[in-house]
């Protein structure tokens, strides 16, 4: 996925797109972080750095709303679409609720934070982690 990300970064830089290159360039920024602290860089550790920037862009548009900064609203929109660009699809509500289901089935710990984990485990980074906490809280609420 690194491999991916340098080459979309050349690409992106030959094409004068700047835009997209500073996003990939933020991405792998964060990734180099990661390797200096001595973590293991794998693909979930790559899925776990692109939702860290998505998240971070995602807050920043809620203050930039508030702020009614629309031009900041739009270019923060904009990276996020580049970055979901490398994150694997996102799963059906349906399967979502088959997954967690079957995780709370498993395990012997009926608690959230027990089902949560065993969900986020079974979804493989297909799913948000509100939106699995939400489905989650409904399950519980039962």
């Amino acid at each position: 996925m690194i491999k991916k990300l340098r080459e979309d970064l050349t690409a992106h830089m030959k094409a004068r797109d700047l835009e997209k290159a500073n996003v990939i360039r933020a991405i792998l920024n964060e990734i180099n972080i990661r390797e200096m602290k001595n973590i293991k860089i794998t693909d979930d550790e790559i899925l776990k750095v692109l939702r860290s920037e998505i998240k971070k862009r995602k807050e920043a548009i809620e203050n930039f709303q508030k702020a009614a900064r629309q031009d900041l609203v739009d270019k923060e929109s904009k990276e996020i679409k580049v970055i979901e660009q490398y994150l694997p699809a996102e799963i059906s509500d349906e399967e979502l609720l088959s997954l967690i289901t079957k995780a709370a089935d498993s395990t012997p710990d009926k608690s959230f934070g027990a089902i949560m984990k065993a969900t986020i485990a079974a979804v493989n980074g297909q799913a948000d982690g509100k939106r699995i906490s939400l489905v989650v809280n409904k399950i519980l609420k039962k």
